[in-house]
């Protein structure tokens, strides 16, 4: 099966730097730069951000829920604890930034990267993946419980303790990253790549007693 590609944010060589106040036009945010602020803005409706780059920004106890990100990036960002619940993201990356605890919850995530991201604690449940990566990322903790992973991939990953549970695992490679122990429904793991050790790791977790000869 041929992989599908994941594009990228189709964001202008350039970009007028703006601060988050101006930028805002009636819950719209777009063609700008963000860079060096710190936002604390709880938005009372969507917004719909499109061809913007937030970069060294600090989202503050954000609430963004059912917004619309379409050709964003976020570079060398805090996130931790936003609440991006039930949000769409298309063609949109989040590079060296910090997600502690984000909420993710039931949003469409599409052709979305996390490179060098800290996961850890952020919740996906209920959510859709389709082409997104996760690359050299710590993912500790991590809530991927009953959602769906189309065409998605993780790379280089520290997923230990992550929830995969009631989520299937079919054409997801997870052979590269590394954890002690996860969380998953063994009937969905079915199709799952994973390296030996993982697979005695699994076995162990299913009550089998794997002797080393």
């Amino acid at each position: 099966m041929k992989k599908t590609k994941r594009l990228v944010p189709l964001i202008p060589s350039e970009l007028e730097t703006r601060s988050f106040t101006a930028a805002v036009d009636d819950y719209y945010i777009s063609n700008c730069r963000i860079s060096q602020e710190t936002i604390d803005f709880i938005a009372e409706e969507a917004l719909h951000i499109d061809n913007v780059v937030f970069e060294n920004v600090n989202f503050l106890e954000t609430s963004w829920p059912r917004s619309e990100f379409v050709d964003v990036v976020f570079l060398n960002c805090d996130l931790s604890n936003a609440d991006l619940s039930r949000a769409v993201f298309h063609r949109t990356e989040f590079r060296n930034s910090k997600l502690v605890g984000t909420n993710f919850a039931e949003a469409g995530i599409r052709h979305t990267l996390f490179e060098e991201c800290i996961l850890n604690y952020t919740t996906f449940g209920f959510s859709l993946c389709n082409t997104v990566s996760f690359v050299s990322s710590s993912m500790r903790f991590a809530d991927f419980y009953q959602m769906e992973l189309k065409t998605s991939e993780f790379h280089l990953c520290d997923m230990n303790e992550i929830n995969f549970t009631e989520t299937s695992l079919k054409g997801i490679d997870l052979s590269t990253n590394t954890f002690d122990s996860i969380q998953v429904s063994i009937e969905k793991l079915q199709g799952c790549k994973v390296s030996p050790e993982q697979a005695i790791a699994f076995a162990r977790q299913m009550g089998m007693i794997v002797e080393n000869n």
